[in-house]
Order: C-alpha cells, then structure tokens, then sequence
C-alpha cells in the first residue's frame, strides 16, 4: 500500500490496518483517511498533515510525530504512551481525543485547540506552556503532571487535582481557579 520511503505524497480516502512497518512519511497529506485500528510499528510522520482523518484505537508501537498537525481528526482510545516519545512535535485543531492516554509525555507547547478529550489520561506529562483553547476536557485527569505556563483559560469542564502538579504560572478561568481552589479545601470569597 506504501512504499517505504514516502516524500511529498497526497493519500486521499486511503483506508487500512496493516500492519504498516519500517515506513517513512515526509511533508505527507493524509485527507479523509481511515485507519482506525490500525498498526503502526516504527513508522516516522515528518512534517506531514492529517485532515479529516480516523486512526481511533490505532496502535502507534515505536512510532514518530515530528512536525504533525491533526485537523479535524478522530484519535479515540490510542494509547500515546507507547510511541517514540524521545521525537514528538505536533499541534491538534477540532480533534477527538476521547479516552487517549498521554501519560509520561513530553508534550510541551502542544496546542490542542477546539478538541474533544473525554476521560483521557496526562498524569506526569509534560505540558509546559501547552494550550488547551476551546478544548473539552470532561473528567480527564492531570495528577502529578507538570502545568508550568500551560493555558487552559478556554478549556471547558476542567476539573484539576493539583496535589503533585507543579504549576508556577499555570492559566486558569477564574470559574475554573475558584472550582480548584474549593476541591483542595481552599476557601474563595468576593
């Protein structure tokens, strides 16, 4: 389906599951694709664009994200953990990262701008001045991660535990800040 070295290619409706193995993309479309549940084992994405695309409960074993952008993208149930982590750079615009595990990552100055994020795991990542504007985080969990500048002053049904968080210029809403204060017991008053 691909060749192993793939440069400056437009993969339209493109469909599969592999298992995909030993493949490099550069500077590569992906629009309209679906590979949801689908294996990718050591496969490098370089500064290429996924646009209206599914890889929900895809396994990315030992794969690379440098230079990705995700729009509008359904990226359900994939377990982050377990991709090349020592080589991540991308941003996500309008994505659905539902029930997705991030845990331990080094995710710093990801934009994740309009998502939805239902239920996913960042516990200890590294979200150094990340943004999370317009993002949905409905009971996502952030416990012992580092917030240091991050930005979630647009983000909705944020709930942070911040016990074991470092948070040294962390953005908050004020409705957001006030929420957080009160589960740790803090009182807020006007």
């Amino acid at each position: 389906m691909f060749d192993e070295d793939n440069l400056d290619g437009t993969f339209r409706e493109t469909e599969g599951t592999g298992p995909f193995r030993d493949i490099r993309f550069e500077a590569c479309t992906f629009d309209n694709c679906s590979f949801s549940n689908a294996v990718f084992e050591n496969v490098s994405f370089i500064d290429c664009r996924f646009v209206d695309s599914d890889l929900s409960m895809a396994s990315v074993e030992q794969s690379t994200f440098n230079g990705v952008q995700f729009e509008r993208c359904r990226l359900r149930g994939i377990d982050w953990t377990r991709i090349n982590a020592s080589i991540l750079d991308w941003n996500l615009h309008q994505c659905v990262l539902d029930y997705g595990n991030f845990e331990d990552l080094k995710l710093v100055k990801t934009q994740f701008t309009q998502c939805s994020i239902l239920e996913a795991s960042f516990d200890r990542a590294d979200l150094r001045e990340s943004k999370f504007g317009g993002s949905k985080l409905t009971r996502s969990t952030f416990a012992g991660s580092d917030l240091r500048k991050a930005d979630f002053r647009d983000s909705v049904d944020l709930a942070l535990d911040l016990r074991d968080c470092r948070c040294a210029g962390l953005r908050l809403r004020v409705n957001d800040a006030v929420g957080t204060l009160t589960a740790h017991g803090i009182k807020v008053s006007a």
